[in-house]
């Protein structure tokens, strides 16, 4: 594996949304990672909590890691390697900060974290459900869950399993400067090559930000 998990993750939202300014933000919420549950392996799942514990199941049964794998047709030498790559997976030390703009029932963010401090990764507009949470499934097979009051709770999940992180929010003031300083070198290129008429997600505006990073 040539990446984190978590990387991976994270990389898929910052494909698939171009960076904005953090002036167009009024909440500020502080999330760190909660839990962590993987897809189903032959009927072996494994999780890890919060507190750094990894567990693993079969059919629903608490189990060990080689049990737990040897069901998936693993050899003793895949487990091991296997439970070493999962022991470093850095699950416990994701940190994030998730910017939230609300409007009606509608709610957008974008969140900088460890794997990704500067591009961050960014979701549009949300239609909040009852209860407040808002929904919605990305063109790139991940779907979001997330509700903000007090504190944050996002839920990202997807071929890679599924992952939750929480934490407190307060008031966002932005200054007149964050259109600028928040805005990475990537996200500047993508917004001019829009404004100059190429179309997000296209060939051709992809060689656009080439050019202008270069540049």
């Amino acid at each position: 594996m040539t990446r984190s998990l978590i990387i991976k993750i994270l990389f898929t939202f910052l494909i698939a949304f171009p960076s904005i300014a953090f002036a167009n933000y009024d909440k500020k919420c502080d999330v760190s990672f909660q839990s962590y549950v993987s897809p189903t392996i032959a009927g072996c799942v494994f999780s890890a909590k919060k507190s750094g514990e990894l567990s693993f199941k079969l059919s629903e049964r608490n189990v060990t890691p080689k049990k737990c794998f040897t069901a998936a047709g693993m050899t003793d030498e895949q487990i091991n390697q296997f439970i070493e790559m999962v022991k470093g997976e850095n699950f416990v030390e994701e940190k994030g900060v998730l910017f939230i703009k609300e409007q009606g029932d509608l709610i957008s963010g974008k969140m900088t974290s460890n794997s990704f401090p500067d591009e961050g990764m960014e979701f549009p507009p949300l239609k909040k459900h009852f209860g407040g949470t808002a929904k919605a499934t990305l063109d790139s097979g991940i779907s979001i869950e997330l509700k903000v009051n007090k504190s944050a709770e996002l839920t990202l999940a997807g071929d890679f399993g599924t992952m939750r992180l929480i934490g407190p929010c307060k008031r966002y003031y932005a200054s007149s400067n964050d259109t600028t300083a928040g805005a990475s070198k990537l996200g500047k290129a993508k917004i001019t090559c829009t404004e100059l008429g190429f179309t997000l997600g296209t060939e051709k505006h992809g060689e656009c930000v080439l050019k202008m990073m270069d540049n």
